[in-house]
C-alpha cells in the first residue's frame, strides 16, 4: 500500500453532496442518490488518483480475473457508511473519503449464482466490512512507514495497530486469494533485473529505478508497493556498506 494524493472531485458530486445536506439525508441515503453517469465519473477520478490499482490490495483495477457479472471497481468508504457509533460526518458523498477498490476475492458458481463467499476467502473492503481501521489511512504517509513485505510475497508492519488493519481487517495475507502469489510475481522480475546489473552500478539503478515508482502517477504498477520497499532496503543496505 502507498500514499494516495487525492485530486479533484467532479462538480456533480459537490452538488449532489450539498443536496443532500439541504435534504438531510444520511450517509447511506446520500450515497444511494449516487447514480450514474455521476457515478461511473466519481469511479473514473479515484481510480486516476490511484493510477488504476486497488487502494487497499494494489492490484490492477479491474482485474482480469473477475467472474462476469460481479463489479470490477467499487466505491468504498474509508469510514463507513454506517459506522457502529452512528456518527454522520457526510461520508456518503465526501470525495475525500472515497476510494476504488478490486472485486475483492468474490466469486461466483459456475452456472452463474451468486454464492456467498467465505469471509477468510475475501480481502479489501469485501473483507472489511463496517469494521472501522486503527490507524491505516492510505492518504496520510505517515501510517504507512511501517509497512514491510517478505520476499515470499507477504505483507506485514512493524506497528501492531498497523498489522492488524492489513492483515486482520483486509485480509490481505489471504491464501484463497492470489494476492500473495502476485506480489511475490512482482517482486521476482525486479530481483531478475538487479541481477543483470553490475555491482559497481547497483545503487543508482535502484535510485533511479526507485525515483521512477514514487513519480509514477497513472497508471502505476501494480503492486508497487512491495517493489518501493525492496529497492528502499537495497539503497540503504548499499548506503551502509559505504558508510
Amino acid at each position: 500500500m502507498i500514499e494516495v494524493q487525492k485530486g479533484t472531485e467532479p462538480d456533480g458530486l459537490k452538488e449532489l453532496r450539498e443536496d443532500s445536506i439541504v435534504s438531510g439525508l444520511s450517509p447511506k441515503e446520500a450515497f444511494k442518490m449516487l447514480r450514474n453517469p455521476l457515478k461511473a465519473q466519481v469511479v473514473e477520478c479515484l481510480k486516476h488518483d490511484q493510477g488504476q490499482l486497488c487502494v487497499y490490495c494494489m492490484s490492477r483495477i479491474p482485474r482480469d480475473d473477475k467472474d462476469v457479472g460481479i463489479p470490477g471497481t467499487t466505491i468504498e468508504h474509508f469510514i463507513p457508511l454506517d459506522p457502529a457509533d452512528g456518527r454522520d460526518v457526510g461520508q456518503g458523498l465526501d470525495y475525500q473519503n472515497l476510494f476504488a477498490v478490486c472485486h475483492g476475492n468474490t466469486r461466483k458458481h459456475d452456472k452463474g449464482v451468486r454464492r456467498m463467499s467465505s469471509k477468510d476467502t475475501l480481502t479489501c473492503d469485501k473483507h472489511r466490512l463496517n469494521t472501522e481501521f486503527k490507524k491505516i489511512n492510505p492518504c496520510r504517509k505517515d501510517t504507512l512507514q511501517s509497512i514491510f513485505y517478505t520476499l515470499d510475497g507477504k505483507i506485514g508492519a512493524s506497528d501492531p495497530d498497523v498489522e492488524f488493519d492489513l492483515v486482520n481487517t483486509l485480509n490481505l495475507n489471504c491464501t484463497s486469494a492470489p494476492l500473495i502469489a502476485e506480489r511475490k510475481a512482482a517482486l521476482d522480475v525486479l530481483l531478475e533485473d538487479i541481477g543483470n546489473v553490475e555491482e559497481g552500478d547497483l545503487h543508482s539503478y535502484c535510485m533511479d529505478i526507485l525515483e521512477g515508482f514514487h513519480n509514477e502517477q497513472d497508471p502505476k504498477t501494480p503492486y508497487a508497493g512491495i517493489l518501493i520497499w525492496y529497492l528502499q532496503a537495497m539503497v540503504n543496505a548499499l548506503h551502509a556498506e559505504t558508510a
